[in-house]
Parts: C-alpha cells; structure tokens; sequence
C-alpha cells in the first residue's frame, strides 16, 4: 500500500514538475521494499518510462509537447542513459549514493536560482542542436548512474536556456524521459535472468504497482501543470529536491 502511495506522489511529480519521480522511489524501494541500491534503481528508471509515455501522450493531445527539442535531446540521453546502466551494475552500491546525493544537491542549487529567462515566451523558434545535445547527455547520464531519470536537470535546463516555456517544458520533458529511461532500463533488464517478477535487475511488480498509482493522481497533475506559476513550480521542485539529499544524507552517514 505505501509503494502505491509513492506512485501517486511520482505521478503528480512528473506532470507537475517534470520529474520522472526516481528522486522519491529509489529510496522508497530500498527503505520499504529492502531491495538493493542498484534493483531500485532498475526498477525505478523502467516505471518512469510508462509513466513518461502516458504523460506524454496525453500532453500531446493538448499540443504541448515541442517534438523537435524532443528529437535532438532524445537522442543523446538515451545513448548516454544506455552507456552508464551498463556501467552501474558493476560500481560499489555506496559510490551510486554519493553520485545521487551529488545529483540532488546540484540540481537543488540550478532550480532555486532559475530567474526570469525561464518565463520566456515558448521557443518556437527553430531548435539549437547544440544545446539540446548537450541538455540530452547530461540528462542521460543521470538517469543511467543514478535511476532518477534525468527529467529534474532537463526540466531545469530547458527553462534556463529558454528553448520551452513554462507550460510546454514539463510536456517536452515528459516525451525526452521516454527514451532517457527506456535505453537505461533495458540495459538493467539485460543485466540478470528473468523469472517474475524479475526482468534482469527490475522488479515488474513494483514497477506495475507504483505505474497504476502514478497514472491515476496524473489526471489531477495535467490540469495543475496548466495553471500553475514558475515561482511556485521552481520553489517545490527546490524543495523536493533538497529534502530528499538531506534524507538520503543522513542515511549514509548514520549507515
């Protein structure tokens, strides 16, 4: 029941604030369901991608998502996202913890300070590979090394560097995750046999059961993302963000 209500938070993380909600079910996995750093992380990056695609289709019914940012950022996170979920399984469980803690802290410090550029008028000017490319590696490898996802520095980004808007960026975000968390999760599936509930490294079960409560509070989570301002999307995504680094800090240390 708790790993159910985690996946109702997940679903209003990723439609509110472009977070695919790997910063809540990586350490709610291994507190609640006691699984290892690395299974969490498989688990956690192969549930943001069903969520990323129901997300996703339903922005794009409302023509929110801008495709081709989508394409360029896509492309690149899921290359890097492939190339370090083949790399994770083989680092200590406690470098993967400290690289997230890091993450967190980071990506803390980038949202606080985003400032008004990133009210910009949406970009629907033509699309700046480089930046997108450089957005989309970034992202990948997060999401690879750490199960986040990589949606929360993309969302950031994108904003800061003006290419979306405030009501198209969490859209866009959204459809990038798909392949981000897609290319990771398959190279966790590879990473073990299967047997159900186990595919590889990912547990389906959980997947399954944070999924159907992530789809259900995104219903409520798409209407928000309409009318909700960039101070107050900015302050919670902050928030979220450093709590859960204090959180997982002190469990390090007291560890």
């Amino acid at each position: 029941m708790l790993i159910f209500i985690v996946g109702l938070a997940v679903g209003l993380l990723s439609t509110v604030v472009g977070m695919g909600g790997g910063i809540l079910m990586v350490p709610a996995l291994t507190a609640l369901a006691g699984l290892p750093q690395i299974e969490a992380m498989a688990t956690s990056l192969s549930t943001i991608a069903l969520i990323s695609a129901w997300n996703t289709w339903r922005y794009h019914r409302r023509d929110l998502v801008r495709w081709k940012i989508v394409v360029w950022v896509a492309l690149a996170s899921g290359l890097c996202a492939a190339v370090a979920g083949a790399i994770a399984p083989h680092l200590p469980e406690k470098v993967l913890v400290v690289l997230l803690i890091l993450v967190l802290l980071a990506l803390a410090w980038k949202t606080f300070r985003l400032g008004p550029v990133s009210a910009k008028k949406d970009a629907e000017k033509t699309t700046r590979k480089g930046p997108a490319l450089a957005i989309g590696s970034l992202g990948g490898l997060i999401a690879g090394f750490t199960g986040i996802g990589g949606g929360g520095i993309t969302t950031s980004l994108m904003l800061v560097s003006g290419i979306t808007g405030n009501r198209t960026t969490i859209p866009t975000s959204n459809a990038i995750m798909i392949f981000t968390t897609t290319a990771g999760a398959l190279s966790f599936a590879m990473n073990g046999s299967w047997a159900w509930p186990r595919l590889g490294l990912i547990h389906a079960d959980y997947t399954l059961l944070l999924a159907s409560g992530a789809i259900i509070s995104s219903f409520i989570g798409v209407h928000i993302n309409q009318i909700i301002q960039l101070k107050a999307r900015k302050t919670i995504l902050g928030f979220i963000l450093l709590f859960i680094a204090l959180r997982l800090i002190y469990q390090l240390t007291a560890g």
